[in-house]
């Protein structure tokens, strides 16, 4: 097919998409009453083709066909891929299909997830999507739609996957042990473990009994344990597996890469504020009460842990108003910068952004080449103004003896 322009749809095309979207559906066999319940879903808005970033082919004054993207990157879903039926089978969805890939790259989602009809998920495979489960449909009750799953991975989520993962048992303080159990590593001490994984754990043979396996152990133990799932780890359907074992999803962030160098600048503070690297065990009682007085509970103990962190604080008049931390291995090419919690009064005054230069600064000193962050909402809009790129997305998968 030739003449065909990918762009933007315009918002007075809302009601033509959505009578093209029933009549792609109703290619598949779909009877009249069935249509009709989907109609509803279909009953785009011009608000709906902005927010949504609705793109449509068209060939002469005709729209052939269209997709969509939602959600903020480095996670986002493919929508609304739909053809009008005498073109179906002439190439143009694989087309379509290229161009939301790399519009989804441009913008940077590392992963893109599909609510499918049942009859195009032998499409979206053979495009390379994996399946990663069901989903409701969002038109008929009762009804599942496949979900799966496409990677887009870009050269700073590659080595983040190879440097991270692999220096999560590195450099471990007094008190922790790493230990293998095939592709795995748990980490083991102090009433808490942690299960460090490869991106691709699917070649395992039984990978149920290898989740049961560690939460066996720590049970025996009554340690908590976290299993750290990325939105790129393979199998898709790990988060499934690792629920059906016990294990309970926390809150879902995003990792934010940045390169060590551009953020090493001198730190600017606000008047009166200093920022220094701690030099007793006092300082990290003043940091507990700092993390007790924002979140409401202390880290003391932690920090006291783990002796082999680099821990910075953010003065005034005497006054921890906001800390952060980072495992500084010289040599190593990524570190985490950690922490970052600063008083109600201090914040908006650029503190968190001076604490990001002071670590980089030390960082790029030690030879470490990025920065990276598992951070919050709030935390993630000021890293996007300092640079920093979203890779993907962190979910810690959690087990308690209490639970």
């Amino acid at each position: 097919m030739s003449d065909i322009v990918m762009r933007a749809a315009r918002p007075d095309e809302a009601a033509t998409l959505g009578e093209l979207a029933l009549r792609s559906k109703a290619h598949w066999g779909y009877d009249q009453a069935f249509l009709a319940a989907c109609r509803a879903e279909f009953a785009y808005t011009p608000q709906d083709l902005a927010r949504r970033r609705f793109v449509v082919a068209e060939q002469g004054q005709r729209l052939l066909g269209m997709y969509s993207i939602d959600g903020r990157a480095p996670e986002g879903e493919l929508g609304n891929l739909w053809l009008e039926p005498d073109v179906i089978g002439q190439g143009l969805g694989r087309r379509l299909w290229q161009h939301a890939l790399d519009t989804a790259r441009a913008e940077g989602f590392t992963v893109l997830r599909i609510d499918a009809d049942p009859n195009a998920e032998g499409f979206y495979q053979a495009m390379g999507a994996v399946k990663v489960g069901e989903v409701p449909s969002g038109s008929i009750p009762g009804r599942v739609l496949p979900q799966l799953r496409i990677d887009l991975p870009t050269p700073l989520l590659e080595a983040y996957d190879r440097h991270v993962r692999f220096s999560e048992a590195a450099g471990l303080p007094n008190g922790l042990r790493a230990e293998k159990d095939g592709p795995i590593t748990r980490i083991v001490g102090e009433h808490r473990g942690f299960v460090s994984a490869p991106r691709d754990v699917s070649g395992v043979d039984d990978l149920d009994v290898l989740i049961v396996r560690q939460r066996d152990f720590y049970a025996a133990r009554g340690d908590r344990v976290e299993w750290k799932t990325r939105a790129n780890d393979l199998p898709a359907d790990l988060p499934d597996r690792l629920v059906a074992a016990g294990f309970r999803p926390e809150d879902k962030e995003t990792v934010m890469v940045g390169v060590a160098a551009e953020h090493a600048g001198e730190p600017v503070l606000p008047d009166g504020v200093r920022i220094r690297q701690i030099e007793s065990e006092a300082d990290i009682r003043r940091i507990d009460d700092l993390h007790t007085r924002v979140w409401g509970v202390g880290i003391a103990d932690m920090l006291i842990a783990r002796g082999n962190l680099t821990i910075l604080v953010a003065e005034a008049d005497g006054e921890v108003v906001s800390a952060g931390w980072m495992n500084l291995v010289p040599g190593k090419e990524f570190v985490g910068l950690f922490g970052g919690s600063t008083l109600p009064d201090w914040r908006g005054r650029g503190i968190y952004r001076a604490l990001v230069a002071a670590r980089a600064r030390l960082a790029v000193e030690s030879g470490v080449r990025y920065l990276w962050v598992d951070t919050t909402d709030d935390s993630r809009r000021v890293l996007e103004r300092l640079g920093f790129t979203p890779v993907t997305t962190t979910t810690p998968y959690v087990w308690s003896p209490d639970d």
